[in-house]
């Protein structure tokens, strides 16, 4: 490994003229990556980013024998010079290292040298990066031989793009190619470099159940990683609602992406009895009660973060028998902001992103049923991410996308369709394919490489930077009108603070339905008919005997 070094002192750093005919293949990471420079492979005495290297030159027929290569690696936030170089392009004489760390790119230094006239001369440096996403080559990187069969697609991805980098740079004859235009794709400062602002908080809301509202919620986490623009501690993940308890995929990934801020199981659990214990007044908790517990584990999670991904349950209204529907929960789970330094503090609600299903005229009905939900307790709603839609046919991806994107640019101006994501054949049945006769730490291997796929498929649809700006600009917007809204009416009537946080709701607020109690209690543990209230296990037992099937 290398410190990062200006592309152009390479010749004066390592001085020696046999060396100019070499091409250096570099390796970019960062500390948050997985892969290390050391890393060797079974059958090579070499890191295997540098056997990747040769097994891609080996496919090509017309690789010349006689161009050698020298091999070094940079870790790009080791220090500020260090990043500053990785960033810069290449007209500042950088590396001009892609979004999406690690990356992989071969350096060369003519033999010929130019003069300023000024009797200084220097080599015009030649770069050319393998075109990759980052994800996919450190998950490749990363796998052990045995998990890599020949006929792996990442593995052909990765190789192919290797070559296609090579071709670029010299011809069939070993001779240096011109360079071609290019795209600068700069990293950003990352990692240490915290934003001093509060965290973006959003919410992941569905049209309906199982349309992949978790995998979305993991996908923008992996994006946001791959970014460059967010190290795995400026990340956090809650799901403060859910009818399930059992591990799911987006808590390992957050595990295996050093993202420690996750809470997959959150303070409100529709557990079975739960709706029916609640109306009766057995669960021992208000409404109110429920949305405050959710409203602290998200603040809590919130401190020191850059963005902070609520993911919803079910269906907007999922919990509106019991008063913590969606709606409500995404109201709760908003920033604290003081409104006036006489009104004290209020929530404003966190913004929402809805996920919808494939088609078009479907898919913009429910769109817009569930946003009205949320309009109606005045949750801003930023757009949608459609997915699972068709590569072919009359309803495929480009096809939808046209239509879709056409209907939200005419009638929905102040909301954007963010992405739209395909159906991948191989994600489809991941679950059920996962072979039975693997260990359980296999089976676990297997599905966090099937979530990188994903996350790599899914930065291709969506810009993640716009989704997030669009839920900070929403939440500017809403704190700006009601900041001014409450100045002003506070100024002519004096209201009280409870007033104020009430007027936040430019439509009636909805009422929370709340257990069968008299308004007179207190004491959260005597709320029922007989002044006590059940444990958990009392009042699932009780719902399994009577046959219930869910809360």
């Amino acid at each position: 490994a290398t410190k990062a070094i200006n592309p152009s002192q390479w010749s004066q750093k390592y001085n020696a003229e046999a060396s100019i005919s070499k091409a250096r293949v570099i390796l970019i990471y960062g500390s948050w990556n997985r892969v290390t420079p050391t890393n060797c492979r079974d059958d090579y005495d070499v890191p295997r980013w540098v056997a990747l290297v040769k097994d891609a030159l080996s496919t090509r027929n017309d690789a010349p024998s006689d161009v050698e290569c020298m091999a070094f690696s940079v870790k790009a936030d080791a220090d500020e010079e260090s990043l500053d170089i990785c960033a810069d392009g290449e007209a500042a004489g950088g590396l001009g290292a892609p979004s999406s760390l690690p990356a992989l790119l071969f350096l060369r230094l003519p033999a010929s040298t130019t003069s300023d006239g000024e009797g200084n001369s220097s080599r015009e440096v030649r770069l050319e990066h393998v075109r990759t996403n980052g994800s996919a080559l450190e998950a490749y990187l990363t796998r052990s031989d045995d998990d890599v069969p020949s006929t792996d697609s990442r593995k052909n991805l990765v190789v192919s793009s290797v070559a296609e980098a090579w071709s670029r740079l010299f011809d069939s004859k070993g001779r240096l190619l011109p360079p071609q235009s290019k795209i600068g794709r700069a990293i950003t400062a990352i990692n240490n470099r915290k934003d001093d602002g509060p965290a973006t908080r959003l919410f992941i809301a569905g049209d309906r159940s199982q349309v992949g509202k978790s995998s979305i919620c993991l996908g923008l986490l992996g994006a946001l990683l791959n970014s460059g623009r967010y190290a795995p501690a400026d990340l956090a993940y809650i799901k403060p609602a859910t009818q399930c308890e059992q591990t799911q995929l987006v808590e390992e990934f957050c595990k295996h992406k050093g993202i420690t801020s996750c809470v997959p199981v959150g303070p409100i659990v529709y557990f079975k009895g739960f709706t029916r214990a609640f109306l009766k007044g057995e669960v021992g908790e208000t409404s109110e009660q429920l949305l405050q517990k959710a409203s602290d584990a998200v603040d809590k999670l919130a401190r020191n973060k850059k963005v902070v991904i609520i993911d919803g349950v079910g269906y907007p209204a999922v919990g509106s028998i019991t008063g913590t529907d969606n709606a409500s929960v995404a109201k709760a789970c908003g920033r604290s902001v003081n409104l006036t330094s006489s009104a004290g503090t209020a929530r404003s609600p966190t913004p929402v992103l809805l996920i919808g299903k494939s088609g078009v005229g479907d898919a913009v009905d429910s769109f817009n049923i569930n946003a009205t939900y949320f309009d109606h307790s005045n949750v801003p709603v930023i757009g949608a991410i459609f997915n699972k839609l068709s590569l072919d046919g009359f309803y495929s991806l480009p096809k939808c996308k046209e239509a879709v994107e056409m209907y939200f640019d005419k009638f929905q101006p102040d909301r954007t369709a963010f992405g739209f994501i395909p159906e991948i054949p191989s994600l489809k049945n991941a679950r059920e394919d996962l072979a039975a006769d693997l260990s359980e730490k296999d089976q676990l291997n297997q599905a966090l490489e099937t979530a990188e796929l994903f996350v790599e498929e899914f930065s291709r649809h969506v810009n993640v930077e716009r989704v997030v700006n669009a839920a900070k600009q929403a939440t500017a917007k809403y704190i700006a009108e009601q900041t001014l809204q409450s100045s002003s009416t506070t100024s002519e009537s004096k209201r009280s603070f409870a007033e104020i946080e009430n007027s936040l709701n430019d439509l009636p607020k909805s009422k929370h339905p709340r257990p069968a109690t008299t308004p007179e209690y207190k004491n959260i543990s005597s709320i029922n008919g007989n002044g006590f209230s059940l444990t958990r296990e009392q009042i699932e037992g009780m719902a399994s005997v009577a046959g219930a099937a869910g809360g």
